[in-house]
């Protein structure tokens, strides 16, 4: 997997993929990588400055002041992990 630059090919709502981060990290079960909840896994870095979310297929991290990188193998997975995060966002 590669990074690639998201804004090309799919843009990631950043405040909804962090409201999603807290769900899953509030709902989901802490094991020693992070919190799990429905095929998503949440951590951060030691400063948690950092938010990582990922599937078994994509990994999104974001950054300070919200930049963000997404790596992945196609956009269909994209889209797939991008409608993952707008469901946990939409049952809150």
């Amino acid at each position: 997997m590669a990074g690639i630059p998201v804004e090309q090919e799919h843009k990631i709502d950043v405040r909804q993929a962090l409201r999603a981060f807290d769900r899953i990290t509030r709902e989901g079960e802490k094991r020693d990588d992070g919190w799990h909840y429905q095929g998503l896994t949440a951590s951060t870095d030691f400063d948690g400055y950092t938010v990582f979310i990922s599937s078994a297929k994509v990994r999104l991290t974001i950054f300070f002041h919200n930049k963000y990188t997404v790596d992945y193998r196609n956009a269909f997975e994209l889209h797939e992990f991008a409608e993952q995060l707008r469901k946990l966002d939409k049952a809150r």
